[in-house]
């Protein structure tokens, strides 16, 4: 009944409205409960809710700490899609990658994890964007103007590195030297320890993975023969 489906939408931005509206409440019982309840809400209306939340994740008028909010419903989001997360690649890693050139620099850190995380999920499935995304931590890490930022944007490295484990050399296979150039720009170049201590941890992930692929472990068989 096509009445019936414009009530339920009308029902649905309804709720979402009060539930957006409450993720800026100062009573963290209400806005934990405002961020599951969107989530859940995305969870089943997913072609619906999505736009609106990265909308309202890329509003330069809200306040970073009700954009961060809003960042954990989406990521709460893309855990709950699964691989359905491809649907929505594009428009979660733009989002992210804006975030990363806000003015708030904790919202720029904040945005780098979202993207690590959501990369980690997409897998094989992240493609041509690993060049745009490798790009946006190259010029963090070189460029930001403040550690916290330049940090997270090394950690993402890491994080890329640990989750994708062995299948890192495919799916990160055109952008690996860059990567490792960026590393070990870090380690000979920053002063920042805290930096620094992660590209080590990055490049140590890495070479236990090219280790692995280069040698794979022999499984070792015994072979018992009956003769007659």
């Amino acid at each position: 009944d096509p009445n019936e489906n414009i009530q339920i939408l009308r029902l649905q931005e309804k709720v979402l409205k009060i539930l957006l509206e409450n993720l800026e409440h100062e009573d963290s019982f209400v806005y934990l409960s405002a961020i599951q309840g969107a989530a859940l809400l995305s969870d089943l209306y997913p072609q619906q809710i999505l736009p609106v939340l990265l909308e309202q994740y890329g509003n330069v008028e809200k306040c970073p700490e009700s954009r961060m909010k809003t960042g954990e419903v989406l990521m709460r989001v893309s855990r709950a899609l699964g691989d359905m997360v491809f649907h929505y690649r594009d428009p979660l890693i733009h989002a992210f990658l804006r975030g990363t050139r806000d003015h708030d620099s904790t919202l720029r850190a904040s945005s780098l994890a979202n993207l690590g995380e959501v990369c980690q999920r997409l897998q094989f499935t992240l493609g041509s964007m690993v060049h745009e995304v490798v790009s946006c931590l190259t010029a963090v890490v070189k460029m930001d103007c403040e550690a916290e930022v330049r940090r997270a944007g090394v950690h993402v490295v890491v994080l890329l590195f640990r989750g994708l484990s062995e299948k890192t050399t495919e799916v990160l296979r055109d952008v690996l030297k860059d990567l490792y150039r960026l590393l070990k720009y870090v380690v000979q170049c920053q002063q920042d320890e805290t930096a620094v201590l992660h590209a080590q941890l990055a490049l140590q992930e890495l070479d236990e993975i090219i280790r692995r692929f280069l040698f794979p472990e022999q499984k070792l068989e015994k072979k018992i023969i009956v003769l007659p």
